[in-house]
């Protein structure tokens, strides 16, 4: 009966046990199992994170694309400030250079220009400035046709805060006009009196006692710029006059009396005639013949050819002009003429639109004169381009840059 009991309880203690390692052998696997899920279940977490982080990224990075593609698209789109520029004619090449000038320096700088030609006629130009004005061109460049026919016009774009620079030509009778860009007509004027008085030899005359007579066909009267020249002549050769070392046989020497109207050139040539006829005799001929234009220039020149007088004989006057026109530098090269005057127009195109950068660009337009330039309402705040004077020593660098017909070089004497 022990010997049965210790069997039974030997029997019931290994089935425990194998019960006991059943049960731990599944509770661990079990467990194993459940971490293993918990495990690959973590991994599939932060891979999915990653995955939509890294979208999440690359939408971004898209939507700021597009809205910098949509910026680029808008500033592309938005049209240029436009600049009206307004010009007497198309048909006369200085109007016709300076238009092509203005506008590729326009431009170049990233606004429109919008170019137009008046053909000459100061109401079609009337017509063009309130054509602009009604479309809101904030700046206008204007050579007038008729310096005293804009009146009107401009008191539209003066309405409309449009600003005008007045090219080369001052607007007259009107407080429309803001700036002007020109150039120093009164310097060029006080430098061909200078090269007359050295050429002449002035100085000497007057401790000698001696004169010189001179002739004077000057510019339009009508034109502001042509009185400044004259102006300018007068600040250096007055005095000269006053004490008898120049001496004027036909007494006229006021700019009224002097000016060619209109800058003709057959008036220039009848003038001439009549002063030789009434006042120099025979082969005579005045010392100096200073003029404000190329054209009167070129016909003084023609009036003594016809008389018989030559640049080679040592009765030739010496001539003085305005303008550098091709003519006038064939007439330098010939001997016929002494000197003449050179603008630089691209210079003054190239300086104007500065002005106008400047002024759209929020700032005062630079102006080196604010003192001479009244148009009859206001002084214009004035930038002045420098000039040049050319005569045989230099013209043919005037040639070679291209400011001048080749023909000019290379004149028969007469």
């Amino acid at each position: 009966m022990k010997v049965r009991t210790v069997g039974i309880l030997l029997g019931m203690t290994i089935a425990a046990a194998s019960l006991s390692g059943c049960s731990r052998n599944a509770a661990t696997e079990a467990a194993n199992e459940s971490a293993e899920i918990e495990k690959e279940g973590n991994g599939e977490d932060a891979e999915t994170q990653a995955a939509m982080e890294e979208a999440e990224k690359q939408e971004s990075e898209e939507e700021a694309g597009d809205a910098k593609a949509e910026t680029e698209e808008e500033e592309a789109e938005e049209p240029a400030v436009k600049v009206g520029v307004l010009l007497p004619d198309e048909n006369e090449g200085t109007w016709s250079s300076d238009g092509q000038s203005l506008k590729e320096y326009l431009e170049a700088d990233g606004y429109e220009a919008e170019l137009v030609y008046a053909e000459g006629d100061s109401q079609k130009q009337v017509s063009q400035i309130m054509d602009m004005a009604e479309a809101e061109i904030p700046v206008l460049i204007i050579a007038p046709v008729d310096e005293y026919g804009l009146t009107e016009a401009l008191e539209q774009t003066k309405e409309k805060n449009i600003y005008v620079f007045s090219y080369d030509k001052l607007i007259r009778d009107s407080d429309g006009v803001n700036y002007y860009a020109a150039f120093s007509r009164r310097s060029a004027g006080r430098a061909v009196a200078e090269a007359i008085v050295e050429e002449k030899e002035l100085e000497k005359a007057r401790e000698a006692q001696e004169s010189r007579t001179i002739e004077f066909l000057m510019g339009s009267q009508d034109d502001v710029q042509s009185l400044f020249f004259y102006n300018g002549i007068m600040e250096i050769l007055k005095p000269y006059l006053d004490d008898g070392t120049l001496v004027c046989s036909s007494a006229r020497t006021s700019f009224e009396d002097t000016g060619i109207l209109r800058f003709g050139r057959n008036r220039a040539e009848s003038e001439m005639k009549k002063i030789l006829e009434e006042f120099y005799q025979d082969t005579k001929r005045p010392d100096i013949i200073c003029t404000g234009f190329d054209g009167a220039a070129c016909a003084a020149a023609d009036v003594l050819k016809e008389k018989g007088i030559y640049s080679f004989g040592e009765n030739w006057p010496l001539i003085t002009g305005f303008g550098c026109d091709p003519e006038g530098v064939k007439n330098i090269a010939d001997g016929r003429i002494f000197c003449s005057v050179f603008m630089n127009r691209n210079n003054l195109a190239e300086e104007c639109v500065k002005m106008v950068d400047t002024y759209l660009k929020g700032e005062s337009p630079e102006v080196n004169n604010y003192e001479e330039y009244d148009n009859g309402k206001k002084i214009i705040g004035t930038y002045l381009c420098d000039v040049q004077i050319i005569n045989e020593e230099n013209y043919k660098e005037l040639i070679n840059q291209g400011d001048a017909q080749e023909e000019g070089k290379d004149v028969e004497r007469i």
